[in-house]
């Protein structure tokens, strides 16, 4: 059985972008409070950064295609385990927030294609 892998990494790098930004100005916008924008503000920078790191295959400022998939992985489960955090703590809205940006990140990364070579 094979492994069907839907978007590509340009596709990827974009929505990885869009959901960073998001989890930068989301917890502003609906009046979280310190803890959940200073998490969501350091997190949203890291996949900006993961995003920009994977526009290309190759040349100075990307990162390796296996490492990305890593990246990807960990960015998912660390933001699902935040939610949980903040679920304990007593915060529901950063638990919404960051629980939705995760099974995003893991949405996103479950069907990439980590490969360079041409479809």
């Amino acid at each position: 059985m094979t492994n069907v892998r839907l978007i590509s990494l340009a596709l990827r790098s974009g929505l990885l972008m869009a959901a960073g930004t998001a989890l930068i100005a989301v917890p502003f916008m609906i009046g979280l409070g310190p803890a959940p924008i200073t998490t969501g503000v350091g997190v949203g920078v890291m996949i900006v950064a993961l995003a920009l790191a994977g526009t290309d295959t190759g040349g100075r400022g990307t990162l390796p295609v296996s490492a990305q998939a890593v990246y990807d992985r960990g960015a998912a489960l660390g933001l699902l385990l935040a939610a949980v955090v903040f679920e304990l703590a007593g915060e529901p809205g950063a638990s919404v927030v960051f629980g939705i940006a995760g099974a995003a990140t893991l949405a996103v990364t479950s069907v990439t294609r980590y490969s360079t070579r041409p479809v």
